[in-house]
């Protein structure tokens, strides 16, 4: 298991880290903080790759705020939604057999039937003021968007990604008004909820999630190990480390399986974003690739900070 995670080229992934922000959210209120938190997520990519949608909340009882995330890709172009100054009451959502994330005033949730192995069904809506950025403020922005679509589960990942978070694969349909566009989104997806008394954002990480054809993967990499699992065929593989390029619009990967086999792969960004994390900037892709010779798509994302963790993970799995 490993711990929570508590630009463009190869160069050492500390250069990488963008400047500090002049106007920081009031999401510092939150940094730190080892209180109960909980977040909740559906993230999907057209096979074709023309196409991508995340809905995220995370949600802070204890500090009274909740960070709503969306984006949407629709032919190369990016719209995005951020905040984090919205409220939250004290309730605990994570745990229960059923439950409703929303962030008024803003119109989006997400409510979903089941939990873990035993989810039936995810609903999602939104209608934003989005921004056509890849480099978006929090806050409203010029172009109002909606959508709304429902996750299908197939499969649940048993491999322990990160302590306290279900990860569950499966398919999104949603129809989607944006930028003027008008669209049915069809894809691959994962949800995934995660419950945590640990600091969010404080150490290192890459997070992804990547799915093909008879095949899907979540994997984590942190300052001291790498990992994830791999459902490849029906069959359920767990990765014991793992290495990734620096964030780049090309990446190589290679996966060590505890079996002892490595999976090698390749990501390609779609579109690179940014969302503004305290007084830094987290660092999303939606990708699409290939992985020991299958077709994927997904998304990968990286908190870069002290200290760098690709090249110890390339010394780890030379």
């Amino acid at each position: 298991m490993i711990a929570r995670r508590t630009l463009l080229s190869a160069a050492p992934a500390l250069a990488l880290a963008r400047p500090a922000l002049a106007a920081p959210s009031r999401d510092i209120a939150v940094r730190g903080s080892k209180a109960y938190s909980e977040s909740a997520m559906v993230m999907s990519v057209s096979a074709d790759g023309s196409s991508a949608i995340t809905l995220r909340f995370c949600r802070f009882p204890v500090e009274g705020y909740t960070w709503l995330w969306c984006h949407v890709l629709k032919d190369g172009e990016l719209y995005a939604f951020t905040s984090h100054d919205l409220p939250c009451a004290s309730d605990r959502l994570a745990g229960t057999p059923e439950a409703a994330y929303a962030a008024p005033p803003m119109a989006a949730s997400l409510i979903r039937t089941g939990r873990g192995a035993q989810l039936s069904d995810v609903r999602l809506k939104a209608a934003l003021p989005f921004h056509r950025s890849t480099t978006a403020p929090h806050g409203p922005g010029a172009s109002p968007g909606r959508l709304e679509g429902r996750f299908t589960p197939t499969r649940a990942l048993v491999t322990q990604v990160n302590e306290g978070r279900d990860e569950v694969y499966g398919t999104f349909r949603a129809e989607v008004s944006v930028g003027g566009k008008r669209f049915v989104h069809e894809g691959p997806a994962k949800f995934h909820e995660q419950r945590q008394e640990a600091a969010r954002f404080d150490v290192p990480f890459c997070y992804g999630w990547l799915a093909g054809k008879g095949a899907a993967s979540t994997f984590l990499l942190g300052p001291k190990a790498g990992g994830g699992g791999w459902v490849l065929d029906g069959t359920e593989h767990v990765a014991g480390d793992m290495r990734i390029d620096p964030p780049g619009m090309d990446r190589q990967a290679l996966w060590r399986m505890k079996s002892g086999s490595d999976l090698p792969g390749r990501v390609q960004a779609l579109v690179r974003y940014e969302i503004p994390v305290y007084d830094r900037r987290w660092n999303g892709s939606f990708v699409r690739g290939e992985v020991g010779g299958r077709p994927i798509v997904g998304a990968v994302n990286d908190w870069v900070t002290a200290p760098d963790i690709y090249a110890p993970a390339r010394a780890r799995t030379a």
